[in-house]
């Protein structure tokens, strides 16, 4: 994915704003996130689009060679399965447990693991911490969508 990809990645989530001006509150994982990696290791962001009843995302790895995958996370909170498209399928569940907050499920062939992702009180960072242990992921928030009239 180039950066022009991302360039019109960023103005369809402009346009999206349209979408969260009824409810006027922003969705706070709505948004391009960039996460922190060592040199060399591959980039990955998350490109949060609203949806109804949740919102879309698109995780994608890019290679130091310009190799990249996608995955696409429809994401509801209903608490329901629902399939992902792309480079690893499986089924994810989410749990709202505050505006912040979301609890993860995914379903990997009956094998089950349980992260949270939280948005920090700013907004601008955004941590994926797995609930078996292991290390939080974090993302930096690249662009925002605000409601119209903001």
């Amino acid at each position: 994915m180039s950066w022009k990809s991302l360039g019109v990645l960023a103005a369809t989530l402009a346009f999206c704003g349209v979408a969260m001006a009824q409810s006027g509150k922003a969705d706070p994982f709505v948004g391009i996130w960039k996460a922190r990696v060592p040199e060399g290791m591959p980039a990955q962001l998350i490109v949060n689009f609203p949806a109804p009843n949740g919102y879309t995302s698109i995780r994608v790895n890019i290679q130091a060679d310009n190799k990249n995958s996608a995955e696409n996370h429809p994401v509801v909170y209903d608490e329901k399965p629902w399939a992902t498209t792309g480079g690893d399928l499986r089924k994810i569940s989410y749990k709202k447990i505050d505006d912040r907050t979301v609890q993860r499920t995914q379903d990997r062939e009956g094998k089950l693991t349980i992260d949270t992702e939280q948005v920090s009180a700013d907004g601008k960072t955004l941590t994926i911490t797995p609930q078996a242990g292991g290390n939080p992921r974090i993302f930096d928030k690249q662009f925002s969508v605000e409601p119209l009239g903001r």
